[in-house]
């Protein structure tokens, strides 16, 4: 059976580690100002990856790149990082590889060049994950500023799953809510594809991730949680328990 993995979020904006409300800038809370001391605490306590997301070049407005390249050289041997937002080039891929970071999450790109990220060599090879955000049922791209009008299950059946390894299922209605997980829609989703889901969205306590870990069978392998844990509703030791390599 395929190892379940928690994914601790680290939003960064403005240099801050920050969450959003459905991903509105104005509905932000600051819980850290220094990333490299929350990646640390992440470290500490057991967690065996960090999801790092660039708010500031998700939505097209500077960007955080000094600070991830601060995290990656202090960290990129103990912890693995999977980063998103912002990367909009096959050269922005590959410099964040040769960085260090162990997956990069493509979301807007992947969306607007399919034929492009279907022709890149062994390189990329499992170094790539999705980022299926979902609003209303339709793939929210542009830092979620609009929608398209493409099934998602259908999509991820394109892509080469021999550079994806994993699809990150968000629910955009639930994120940074706190609200539970959608639990239905996100197993409806992981039966519907081949490539392994890691859910994201709405995550409240442990009763949600354990719901999640029990789908393994089915391809859930993992959750990203952001501001559950910065508002400490879990015992973290409980949610480590759960991880594997």
């Amino acid at each position: 059976m395929t190892n379940f993995q928690i994914y601790p979020a680290v939003d960064l904006k403005n240099g801050n580690c920050v969450r959003l409300v459905h991903g509105k800038e104005n509905r932000m809370t600051i819980y850290e100002d220094n990333p490299i001391k929350q990646v640390k605490f992440f470290l500490d306590n057991n967690f065996k990856w960090v999801h790092i997301v660039d708010l500031n070049a998700a939505f097209g407005k500077y960007d955080n790149k000094e600070i991830i390249l601060q995290i990656l050289k202090k960290f990129k041997n103990d912890i693995k990082i999977q980063l998103g937002g912002g990367i909009r080039s096959i050269e922005d891929i590959k410099f964040w590889i040769e960085e260090g970071v162990s997956r990069i999450v493509l979301g807007t790109f992947a969306f607007k060049n399919p034929d492009l990220i279907n022709n890149l060599n062994d390189f990329f090879s499992k170094k790539l994950a999705l980022g299926l955000d979902i609003k209303n049922k339709k793939i929210a791209i542009n830092g979620w500023t609009k929608l398209l009008e493409i099934d998602p299950v259908k999509y991820v059946s394109q892509i080469d799953n021999k550079y994806f390894d994993r699809v990150i299922y968000t629910d955009i209605s639930k994120d940074g809510t706190m609200s539970g997980v959608n639990l239905r829609q996100t197993r409806k989703f992981a039966k519907s594809i081949k490539i392994p889901v890691i859910a994201s969205g709405g995550i409240s306590n442990i009763d949600n991730v354990k719901a999640l870990y029990d789908q393994r069978d089915i391809g859930i392998t993992g959750v990203i949680i952001g501001k559950a844990i910065y508002e400490k509703k879990f015992n973290l030791k409980n949610l480590t328990m759960l991880t594997g390599d």
